[in-house]
């Protein structure tokens, strides 16, 4: 079941206000705001796994982009995360 309207845009609004916040990359060099800014163009486009999985094999996002783009999905679609209880909450713990 998706997501409301609702909790869609309080999840793209709580995204884009950690955005700044979160240290822009791992010490492996993954770029953690291009996988925030993926999360939010797939909660906003309703993007499917497809598209997703489309854009790394094109070169735009690297595979840590497609795993948090993916986890965006499932949230999206009803599934629970791993490592919280949505994308923004995920991401608390990089914050500088």
């Amino acid at each position: 079941m998706l997501r409301s309207k609702a909790e869609r845009e309080a999840e793209v609004k709580a995204l884009r206000e950690l955005l700044p916040k979160i240290r822009r990359y791992s010490a492996f060099g993954d770029n953690h705001r291009a996988a925030i800014s993926a999360q939010i163009q797939v909660i906003e486009g309703n993007m499917s796994n497809d598209e997703i999985f489309d854009m790394e094999e094109s070169g735009e996002w690297a595979s840590n982009v497609r795993e948090a783009a993916s986890d965006a999905l499932d949230w999206l679609e009803g599934r629970d995360l791993e490592e919280g209880p949505n994308p923004a909450k995920t991401w608390e713990s990089l914050k500088v």
